[in-house]
């Protein structure tokens, strides 16, 4: 009977070997296929920055604090400042950094995707496809023109969320998408951060510059 457990427990731990043998393996390709593409469009990689996530707290970052960015591409496309990185799995996000900041933060997801976890997003309504949160309802129904039901209507199905705080917007898509996908979400952030510029600017200091 020992011996039955013990060979029990050695094929345990010989499957969770190899599961974490076929993550590494799969990690350290998906890493070398983010620095290959941010080679390509002269952007700068590096594998990981654990005090990236802070930086961040709403919509796919809340409550992340323990999870590093890892397979992070900093770069300037059509003139604007991003950060692209992985939660570990968790998601791959894109960030865009406006020049002013507002204390008016926005939320806008599918209608699948469950609301925001943050007690101050308030529900404002549809969005095209899309619902949309706000923190100040007053000055969210101004920025929610026709620009923006267009700007809703042309993003890519596989961007999934799509929020601001602060000087920055954000956007997801999943762990493991490819180049394609990371350029068209960027370029669906950096649309929104363009029609976000019109958001009263913060009564706070500015945050300070990430250093590179």
């Amino acid at each position: 009977m020992t011996a039955m457990w013990f060979g029990l427990a050695l094929i345990a731990l010989l499957g969770a070997v190899a599961l974490l043998y076929i993550d590494r393996a799969r990690r350290g390709q998906q890493g070398r296929v983010r620095q290959i593409w941010a080679k390509a469009q002269g952007y700068h990689y590096v594998p990981a920055d654990p005090d990236l996530p802070s930086t961040f707290s709403r919509a796919a970052m809340a409550n992340q604090e323990f999870l590093g960015a890892v397979d992070v591409v900093e770069g300037v496309r059509r003139g604007e400042e991003f950060v692209l990185f992985d939660l570990e799995d968790a998601a791959t996000v894109v960030a865009v950094r406006r020049e002013v900041g507002s204390d008016v933060d926005l939320d806008l997801r599918s209608r699948t995707t469950p609301p925001p976890k943050e007690a101050d997003m308030q529900l404002l309504g549809s969005l095209g496809p899309r619902i949309i949160f706000a923190t100040d309802l007053d000055v969210a129904r101004r920025v929610c023109d026709q620009r923006m039901v267009a700007f809703t209507h042309s993003v890519p199905d596989v961007v999934q969320l799509l929020w601001s705080e602060g000087p920055w917007t954000l956007g997801t898509v999943p762990v493991g998408s490819s180049g394609r996908d990371w350029d068209a979400a960027i370029d669906a952030v950096t649309r929104l951060s363009g029609l976000l510029h019109v958001l009263p600017p913060s009564r706070r200091r500015a945050a300070p510059e990430r250093e590179n």
